[in-house]
């Protein structure tokens, strides 16, 4: 039997980059960038459609900088790790005041 050797590829570990954007912000990019576009469709039925546009259009570019910023700040996984930690509790109750504990009782 021949012994067969695969290619590894060696870009393997880098991030996934896509315009400036990192890893998870391009999920979120796509997801807040089609959200601006349903909103700026129902505006259109409300205001003229070159305002809804214009606006349509900014807030696109407001997002998309809003990304690049975390992007850019916390890298690929920062913002979610940044999320979990502000869901962590503040502080730490302590039922046992320390005076009980034999370290500090005077013999």
């Amino acid at each position: 039997m021949e012994q067969e050797y695969l290619h590894i590829k060696k870009g393997l570990q880098k991030e996934v980059l896509f315009m400036g954007l990192k890893a998870v912000y391009i999920n979120y990019c796509l997801y807040l960038g089609l959200a601006s576009i349903v909103i700026g469709l129902g505006l259109s039925s409300l205001i003229p459609t070159a305002l809804a546009l214009l606006i349509t259009i900014l807030l696109i570019l407001a997002v998309f900088g809003i990304l690049m910023f975390y992007s850019r700040t916390y890298g690929a996984k920062g913002f979610v790790k940044k999320l979990a930690d502000a869901q962590g509790p503040n502080s730490v109750k302590v039922s046992n005041p320390f005076k009980t504990l034999l370290l500090w009782k005077n013999n």
